[in-house]
């Protein structure tokens, strides 16, 4: 009686003789490359991994893939950036990993970001200062009253107009990065 292959033992059978060209081999590795860079990227914004072992795993990768991971991982966080404290670990990333075109538009975010908060921040604690003076003049004071501005129409208002402009240089960079 005959032997019964499976689906896959006919496949490797025909397909022995088979291999990779060098192009396709090249294409491989860089996909399992860009693959390795999100969990780097994970790991790294969730702290586990250092700023220097991080730039360290990029300089692992071959010569002749390592700019391209690099520019990958850069578009990945510049569509990550946004004004939030919670990417200033990305910008740090990407200064580190900087090209001579990113120099200047990193620059002028980092700029903007500082700018934009502080002014954001003094801007909240003006409103919820104005917030807290109108409760306390309709009798309504003490140590669990609390502003929020968040709501407030000068504060939306405030916040749209600082952070279009913080955006748009946001969008500057990912074009320099992409480019």
């Amino acid at each position: 009686m005959g032997e019964i292959k499976s689906t896959l033992d006919l496949v490797l059978e025909k397909t022995k003789h088979l291999s990779l060209s060098t192009r396709e081999k090249e294409e491989l590795e860089m996909k399992e490359a860009l693959k390795k860079v999100s969990g780097y990227l994970s790991r790294y914004r969730d702290g586990m991994l250092s700023l220097d072992a991080m730039v360290k795993e990029i300089e692992g990768f071959p010569p002749e893939i390592r700019g391209r991971v690099r520019r990958d991982m850069a578009r990945q966080m510049g569509l990550a950036l946004n004004l939030s404290p919670d990417t200033d670990l990305l910008v740090i990333l990407l200064e580190a990993l900087a090209e001579p075109g990113w120099a200047k538009v990193l620059g002028e975010l980092k700029r903007c970001r500082i700018e934009t908060r502080k002014a954001l921040e003094a801007t909240r604690r003006r409103i919820e200062e104005r917030i807290l003076a109108a409760l306390a003049a309709g009798g309504i004071r003490g140590s669990a009253v609390a502003a929020k501005a968040d709501s407030d129409r000068e504060w939306v208002a405030t916040e749209k107009t600082l952070t279009r402009a913080c955006e748009e240089r946001l969008e500057a960079l990912r074009q320099a990065l992409t480019a």
